[in-house]
């Protein structure tokens, strides 16, 4: 329970704020846009090399828990390297790291294991730091020794091959989502990593459509939404727009970054005690029982029913406060930079955004967190605490049972009217396009998105005459940048 000042989001605020000004001082790129933006904020896999964060750090504490802003790029490695200092790459496309110094490279590690794509565990990309440094942490947790350990991110690591007491090696199949190397390579990595030392995480391996849809001249629909975008996730294009850069309350559209942070700062597998009330939206005092669910678990309630409680039970974990400034913190790191976020449930009118920072956001989570849609789309889930009850939770979402619908997330509130960002696969003449459908302060959700699917459906339809596509050949889209 929160007490009436949250110490430990206190603390966690007090460290965030040294040590992105530590970086910001210290640090140079070669990239412009990395200078302006970076700072250090699987069936399920085995978690023994990914620790848990704890708030707030004593000072014998030697791991930071300190999300590190991250800038989501689509940089080659050669645009990412700066002229001046150390730099280290993980390149997960090819499974090389790569250390370079002064803009030169110096040495080349394969890596050995990385979190499968996919899963609740794959490894972010982005622009991170070396956080902390340990020659040989123990896991307590798991109860394995991780040797030659670099924090780069949360619950992310470069270390060499766990192992077990009395020196047994983890198997090669077991991996939490760290980037691990053999324990020799992770000795030299270490001794040539400091404390600050940028690193550029890569991965080329998500397939992109590089061409825009063909879109026929098809006049766009009267909605109610007083802004709205459909725009291409596979290309960053906009196809249609309305006031698309104005911040406004987005209501529970807000969950889709708690599930991001909270899937990045809690360990999946860690339980946390419910109210069945908080399950089933009952005041009923026999519903104030406690339940016991994995963090992991949580999150179907959290996305298929938009449940408040849910969102301010997995907030709570480290401490509210805590946890929404690594909210703020991973807006500012996915350039969403007209969001900001005052709870974890989107209750607060002061969860706003845009938009085009929402697209920013759909778009990292459909790449590197696609169980956050999967999960949203699920039309039904039974879940069993560890007590022995039985939950059910059915599918709020609008759409979920389209077979064209990707995934999304509703919201609704007084001050924000009524929200809605959805993930549509939409054909194109050369490949199937993943567009996302955004609208904020509708009056009716479900008929305004319904109009722009409808809309640029028939639109990319059209374009395949070739008329029709002697016409919208020449039209010129804005982009929104990666």
């Amino acid at each position: 329970m929160d007490s009436s000042f949250d110490w430990k989001g206190f603390a966690f605020t007090l460290k965030f704020s040294a040590l992105l000004g530590m970086m910001m001082i210290g640090w140079h790129f070669g990239s412009e846009r990395a200078l302006s933006y970076f700072s250090s904020p699987a069936s399920l896999e085995s978690t023994a090399e990914r620790l848990a964060p704890s708030f707030p750090i004593a000072s014998a504490q030697t791991y930071s828990s300190t999300t590190p802003e991250r800038i989501i790029e689509q940089l080659t490695i050669p645009e990412a390297i700066p002229r001046h200092g150390k730099f280290i790459v993980a390149d997960l496309s090819g499974m090389d790291l790569l250390l370079y110094q002064d803009g030169t490279e110096k040495a080349e590690f394969p890596i050995l294991t990385k979190g499968r794509p996919g899963s609740f565990f794959e490894t972010p990309t982005g622009f991170y730091s070396v956080l902390s440094k340990s020659k040989n942490h123990f896991n307590a947790g798991e109860g394995v020794y991780m040797p030659y350990s670099m924090q780069f991110y949360g619950n992310y690591f470069i270390h060499g091959w766990p192992y077990y007491p009395g020196d047994k090696p983890v198997a090669s199949t077991y991996s939490g989502g760290c980037i691990r190397l053999s324990t020799d390579d992770a000795a030299k990595v270490y001794a040539f990593a400091d404390q600050g030392t940028p690193v550029f995480v890569y991965d080329a391996s998500t397939t992109r459509v590089t061409e825009p849809l063909s879109i026929g001249n098809v006049p766009g629909p009267s909605i109610s939404a007083a802004a709205y975008l459909i725009a291409d996730v596979d290309t960053g294009t906009v196809y249609l727009e309305h006031d698309a850069e104005t911040p406004r309350p987005i209501a529970s559209l807000t969950k889709l970054m708690t599930a991001l942070v909270a899937n990045e700062t809690i360990m999946f597998y860690k339980n946390i005690e419910v109210t069945k009330g908080d399950l089933d939206h009952s005041p009923a005092a026999a519903d104030a029982l406690g339940e016991t669910f994995t963090v992991g678990d949580l999150f179907y309630p959290l996305l298929m029913e938009s449940n408040n409680a849910i969102a301010d039970d997995l907030a709570r974990y480290y401490g509210t406060n805590g946890f929404v400034a690594w909210m703020d913190s991973t807006a500012r790191s996915l350039d969403m930079s007209e969001s900001r976020f005052a709870d974890a449930s989107g209750v607060s009118p002061q969860d706003v955004s845009t938009p085009d920072d929402l697209f920013r956001l759909a778009r990292y989570e459909i790449d590197h967190k696609s169980f956050i849609f999967r999960i949203s789309k699920t039309p039904i889930k039974s879940l069993t605490s560890r007590q022995g009850d039985k939950f059910v939770f059915n599918n709020f979402n609008l759409f979920s049972g389209d077979p064209d619908f990707i995934g999304g997330k509703v919201g609704k509130t007084g001050q924000a009217g009524e929200t809605m960002l959805s993930l549509f696969s939409v054909p194109g003449q050369e490949a199937t396009h993943r567009v996302a459908i955004i609208i904020l302060d509708s009056k009716n959700y479900r008929t305004d998105t319904q109009k722009l699917h409808d809309w640029i459906t028939s639109a990319a339809a059209s374009a395949q005459s070739s008329a029709a596509c002697a016409s919208c050949s020449v039209k010129q889209y804005r982009t929104i940048d990666p």
